[in-house]
C-alpha cells in the first residue's frame, strides 16, 4: 500500500488534473468508481469516468479543482476538502466538496465518492 506521502501527491494530481482529461484518467485504476455526488448511479471503469469528465466540462466554460485543506488519511484511504470553481458566462461560482478515496498500490484512485449539496453553489469570492 502506498504510504501517506504517495496519496497525498495522488490528491494533489486529481486536482490538478481536472482540467486535462488524459491526465485526470491516468489518476485512475482501469476498474475504478466514481459516484459524484454520493447517491448517484456510479461509474464503473475508464470509459464512463471519462464520459463522466466530458459531461462535466459541457456544462460550464470551465471547471477547476481546488483543494481547501488538509488530506486526511487512515488506512490506505483519504478524505479531503476541496471546491469546483465552475465558470459559467463569465461569472465564477464555488461549490464546497468533500471527497474520500481508496487506492490501489501504484496510488491510483480505485473509488472516489464526492460529498456535496448543489444548494451550497455560491458566487466566488477569491
Amino acid at each position: 500500500m502506498p504510504d501517506k506521502d504517495a496519496l497525498i501527491a495522488a490528491v494533489d494530481r486529481y486536482t490538478k488534473a481536472f482540467g486535462d482529461r488524459a491526465g485526470y484518467l491516468a489518476c485512475f485504476a482501469p476498474d475504478a468508481t466514481v459516484e459524484d455526488p454520493v447517491g448517484s448511479p456510479v461509474r464503473r471503469g475508464l470509459e464512463a469516468i471519462g464520459q463522466f469528465w466530458d459531461d462535466q466540462h459541457g456544462l460550464a466554460d470551465d471547471v477547476r479543482l481546488e483543494r481547501t485543506g488538509p488530506v486526511r488519511v487512515a488506512a490506505g484511504e483519504v478524505a479531503f476538502p476541496m471546491q469546483a470553481v465552475v465558470t459559467m458566462g463569465g461569472a465564477d461560482m464555488v461549490l464546497p466538496i468533500i471527497d474520500v478515496m481508496t487506492f490501489d498500490d501504484e496510488a491510483r484512485i480505485t473509488s472516489m465518492r464526492a460529498y456535496f449539496d448543489m444548494g451550497d453553489l455560491a458566487p466566488h469570492e477569491p
